[in-house]
Protein backbone atom coordinates (compact mmCIF):
# COMPACT_ATOMS: atom_id res chain seq x y z
CA UNK A 1 0.00 0.00 0.00
CA UNK A 2 1.58 3.22 -0.90
CA UNK A 3 1.03 6.96 1.17
CA UNK A 4 -1.34 7.69 -1.62
CA UNK A 5 -3.62 4.75 -0.80
CA UNK A 6 -4.59 4.50 3.01
CA UNK A 7 -7.52 2.15 2.22
CA UNK A 8 -6.71 -1.35 3.99
CA UNK A 9 -8.12 -3.46 1.44
CA UNK A 10 -9.36 -5.82 3.97
CA UNK A 11 -12.15 -3.83 4.91
CA UNK A 12 -13.45 -2.53 1.12
CA UNK A 13 -16.25 -4.43 0.23
CA UNK A 14 -15.19 -5.93 -3.16
CA UNK A 15 -17.09 -7.43 -5.91
CA UNK A 16 -15.86 -11.26 -4.08
CA UNK A 17 -16.81 -9.67 -0.49
CA UNK A 18 -19.96 -8.31 -1.99
CA UNK A 19 -21.72 -11.71 -3.26
CA UNK A 20 -20.05 -14.23 -0.01
CA UNK A 21 -21.72 -11.28 1.64
CA UNK A 22 -25.18 -11.31 -0.07
CA UNK A 23 -25.14 -15.07 -0.22
CA UNK A 24 -25.11 -15.18 3.79
CA UNK A 25 -27.62 -12.38 4.20
CA UNK A 26 -30.15 -14.22 2.21
CA UNK A 27 -28.81 -17.73 4.28
CA UNK A 28 -29.41 -18.89 7.91
CA UNK A 29 -30.17 -16.74 10.86
CA UNK A 30 -26.42 -17.83 11.92
CA UNK A 31 -24.83 -16.38 8.79
CA UNK A 32 -26.89 -13.21 8.69
CA UNK A 33 -25.37 -12.19 12.20
CA UNK A 34 -21.85 -13.39 10.97
CA UNK A 35 -22.09 -10.68 7.65
CA UNK A 36 -23.61 -8.36 9.55
CA UNK A 37 -20.81 -8.58 11.87
CA UNK A 38 -18.37 -8.45 9.57
CA UNK A 39 -20.39 -5.32 7.87
CA UNK A 40 -20.66 -3.41 11.25
CA UNK A 41 -16.47 -3.54 11.21
CA UNK A 42 -16.44 -2.02 7.55
CA UNK A 43 -15.53 2.18 6.78
CA UNK A 44 -18.86 3.77 6.72
CA UNK A 45 -17.99 6.29 3.91
CA UNK A 46 -16.36 3.59 1.42
CA UNK A 47 -18.62 1.13 1.54
CA UNK A 48 -21.82 2.55 1.75
CA UNK A 49 -22.96 1.82 -1.69
CA UNK A 50 -22.06 -1.56 -1.23
CA UNK A 51 -24.35 -2.12 1.93
CA UNK A 52 -27.17 -0.16 0.13
CA UNK A 53 -27.25 -2.34 -2.26
CA UNK A 54 -26.64 -5.48 0.24
CA UNK A 55 -29.56 -4.23 2.19
CA UNK A 56 -31.92 -3.43 -0.90
CA UNK A 57 -30.48 -7.29 -2.65
CA UNK A 58 -31.09 -9.40 0.49
CA UNK A 59 -33.94 -11.05 2.14
CA UNK A 60 -32.29 -9.86 5.64
CA UNK A 61 -34.87 -7.90 8.15
CA UNK A 62 -34.61 -4.54 8.67
CA UNK A 63 -34.33 -5.12 12.09
CA UNK A 64 -31.36 -7.24 11.92
CA UNK A 65 -29.75 -4.20 9.92
CA UNK A 66 -31.00 -1.57 12.86
CA UNK A 67 -29.76 -3.65 15.75
CA UNK A 68 -26.22 -4.37 14.46
CA UNK A 69 -25.20 -1.94 11.79
CA UNK A 70 -27.02 1.62 13.32
CA UNK A 71 -23.75 3.61 12.38
CA UNK A 72 -24.21 2.51 8.92
CA UNK A 73 -27.63 3.28 8.36
CA UNK A 74 -27.32 6.64 10.28
CA UNK A 75 -24.56 7.35 7.63
CA UNK A 76 -27.29 6.44 4.84
CA UNK A 77 -29.68 8.38 6.18
CA UNK A 78 -27.17 11.50 6.27
CA UNK A 79 -26.41 10.91 2.49
CA UNK A 80 -30.52 10.90 1.43
CA UNK A 81 -30.53 6.78 1.53
CA UNK A 82 -33.46 6.56 3.76
CA UNK A 83 -33.67 3.97 6.53
CA UNK A 84 -36.73 1.76 6.12
CA UNK A 85 -37.35 -1.17 4.34
CA UNK A 86 -37.27 0.23 0.50
CA UNK A 87 -34.47 1.20 -0.85
CA UNK A 88 -34.44 2.46 -4.55
CA UNK A 89 -31.54 2.88 -6.94
CA UNK A 90 -32.46 6.71 -7.37
CA UNK A 91 -31.54 7.05 -3.65
CA UNK A 92 -28.70 5.37 -3.94
CA UNK A 93 -27.41 7.14 -7.41
CA UNK A 94 -27.89 10.64 -5.63
CA UNK A 95 -26.43 10.45 -2.19
CA UNK A 96 -23.41 9.65 -4.61
CA UNK A 97 -23.06 13.61 -4.98
CA UNK A 98 -23.25 13.63 -0.86
CA UNK A 99 -20.36 12.14 -0.57
CA UNK A 100 -16.62 12.64 -1.75
CA UNK A 101 -14.22 10.91 -0.30
CA UNK A 102 -14.03 7.73 -2.07
CA UNK A 103 -16.77 9.16 -4.94
CA UNK A 104 -14.95 7.53 -7.54
CA UNK A 105 -14.69 3.86 -5.97
CA UNK A 106 -18.19 3.78 -5.54
CA UNK A 107 -19.50 4.99 -8.70
CA UNK A 108 -17.82 2.40 -10.03
CA UNK A 109 -19.54 0.13 -7.63
CA UNK A 110 -23.06 1.36 -8.45
CA UNK A 111 -22.65 1.24 -11.99
CA UNK A 112 -21.78 -2.28 -11.41
CA UNK A 113 -24.32 -2.85 -9.69
CA UNK A 114 -26.75 -0.73 -12.55
CA UNK A 115 -25.49 -2.96 -15.28
CA UNK A 116 -26.63 -6.22 -12.94
CA UNK A 117 -29.98 -4.57 -12.35
CA UNK A 118 -30.70 -3.71 -15.84
CA UNK A 119 -30.01 -6.60 -17.24
CA UNK A 120 -31.68 -8.94 -14.69
CA UNK A 121 -35.13 -6.63 -15.51
CA UNK A 122 -34.36 -7.02 -18.69
CA UNK A 123 -34.44 -11.15 -18.98
CA UNK A 124 -37.44 -11.10 -17.46
CA UNK A 125 -39.26 -9.54 -20.39
CA UNK A 126 -40.80 -12.34 -22.36
CA UNK A 127 -40.03 -10.08 -25.39
CA UNK A 128 -36.35 -9.96 -25.08
CA UNK A 129 -34.44 -12.64 -26.92
CA UNK A 130 -30.84 -11.71 -25.93
CA UNK A 131 -28.98 -9.28 -23.47
CA UNK A 132 -25.54 -8.28 -24.41
CA UNK A 133 -24.56 -5.48 -21.55
CA UNK A 134 -21.14 -4.94 -21.51
CA UNK A 135 -19.58 -2.56 -19.03
CA UNK A 136 -16.13 -1.89 -18.73
CA UNK A 137 -15.03 -0.15 -16.10
CA UNK A 138 -11.57 1.65 -15.58
CA UNK A 139 -9.25 0.38 -12.88
CA UNK A 140 -12.18 -2.10 -11.21
CA UNK A 141 -12.00 -5.86 -10.58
Amino acid sequence: MDAKDTTDERLVIDEARYKNLKAMLNSTPEDVQVALSCIKSLNKQRNYVAIAFLRQNTRCDFSNWAEHCKTHLKYQESLGIPVGYVIKISDIYKALDNETAYKDENKKFFTARYAEFLESTLAKMDFVESIEIKVKLKDYE
